[in-house]
């Protein structure tokens, strides 16, 4: 197995394990309920981030077939994003606007993002220049 390979599994795994215990940390620290059948309303861009998500995890399925993983992961994240944004018009007038816990986790989410797109960066530089040598 390639050394990329394993290095970007054991990544996954650590992010998702991650994600996981903040969380339910979180989750337990501030008594938050796991229930959304009485939430009537959903935030302002909930169903643009729901489907881009969504369209991102087809799109690395058909990049895998494809034998092009950037190209389906680009064609997934655009089809999900319109999917997405084709809801949020439909549900306009049902929108509410985010409160502070979820302003919050969306904050933290970007931080976590950054983290993990500058940890990928330097696992796969590390990697192409040891290559190159």
């Amino acid at each position: 197995m390639q050394p990329f390979l394993i290095v970007s599994i054991l990544v996954l795994v650590a992010v998702v394990l991650a994600a996981v215990i903040i969380t339910a940390a979180s989750m337990k620290r501030t008594g938050a309920k796991t229930e959304l059948a009485g939430q009537a309303s959903r935030p302002t861009g909930y169903w643009v981030g729901s489907g881009m998500s969504i369209g991102m995890g087809f799109g690395v399925a058909l990049g895998l077939a494809m034998d092009n993983l950037a190209l389906g992961i680009a064609i997934g994240a655009g089809l999900g994003l319109s999917l997405g944004a084709a809801l949020e018009q439909r549900s306009k007038g049902r929108l509410s606007a985010p409160t502070e816990q979820e302003a919050r986790f969306q904050r933290w989410g970007i931080a976590a993002g950054l983290l993990v797109l500058l940890i990928f960066v330097g696992i796969f530089a590390y990697l192409f220049l040891s290559r190159m040598r």
